[in-house]
């Protein structure tokens, strides 16, 4: 399960995630070492940058929200920083700069600029008694085609709102050829078979109307698709267009 970071620690574990991993197309590799094979105190490590061919190793450094390159003033020589984000002051362009002529930095990374690490749950006191039923969804959702999960994806997302299974069918109708060459009752199926999962993700309300299961940690549960959708489906998310078009 992964949360928004909430310092340089935790946001190197989610570099780790598999969904950023797939995201960012690199991967941690370990320390860096010297000639002598001694671990250097500092960048704080190697990464494979996966980006294009031939794959290749970059001395990296993470810092949580770097005020300025003042941050990096320690950190010697290294090729790309990799920061969670920004203060508003300060823009990318320029801190690239800085980072250039100060550490030999010829990219920054912002984290947060992508759309499934920025929607990730907050890192708080949550009930973590219910992740069980959170990663079970893992086990339901992967055997489900793409345009089921991207449904599901927006029932998580707009809860406690209800959805209206006709606006959601017409949806996946307009966005994936595959539904479109469905019947109508395939279609319909395709999002309510959520209803008879173990456990259950979707709810009807009444009539035609339907909503995420309340009884699931909604949050939680839109992380770990976004994930899904990400580093499993290779797919992009809902956008919020498709999200408004369902909402109630």
């Amino acid at each position: 399960m992964n949360f928004k970071p909430v310092d340089e620690n935790s946001l190197r574990h989610l570099f780790s995630s598999p969904l950023a991993s797939e995201l960012l197309r690199m991967s941690y590799i370990g320390p860096v070492l010297n000639a002598a094979g001694t671990i250097e105190t500092s960048p704080d490590c190697l990464i494979l940058d996966r980006r294009r061919t031939p794959f290749k190793s970059l001395r990296c450094e993470f810092k949580y929200i770097p005020a300025s390159k003042q941050d990096f003033a320690h950190n010697g020589k290294f090729d790309v920083a990799i920061v969670w984000a920004l203060p508003s002051n300060l823009r990318k362009e320029q801190l690239r700069d800085d980072l250039f002529q100060q550490n030999g930095c010829d990219e920054v990374i912002v984290m947060s600029e992508f759309k499934p690490l920025r929607e990730l749950p907050d890192y708080n006191q949550m009930d973590f008694s219910s992740f069980g039923s959170i990663e079970d969804i893992k086990k339901v959702v992967l055997d489900r085609d793409f345009p089921a999960v991207f449904a599901l994806f927006i029932a998580a997302k707009i809860c406690p709102k209800k959805f209206q299974m006709e606006k959601m069918v017409a949806l996946l109708t307009s966005r994936f050829p595959d539904v479109k060459r469905m019947t109508p009752t395939g279609r319909a199926n395709a999002v309510s078979a959520f209803l008879q999962t173990k456990p259950a993700l979707l709810k009807r309300m009444h009539g035609s109307y339907y909503r995420w299961n309340s009884e699931i940690d909604n949050a939680a549960a839109v992380g770990l698709l976004a994930e899904i959708i990400a580093a499993n489906f290779v797919e992009s998310l809902p956008s919020a267009d498709d999200i408004a078009s369902v909402s109630e």
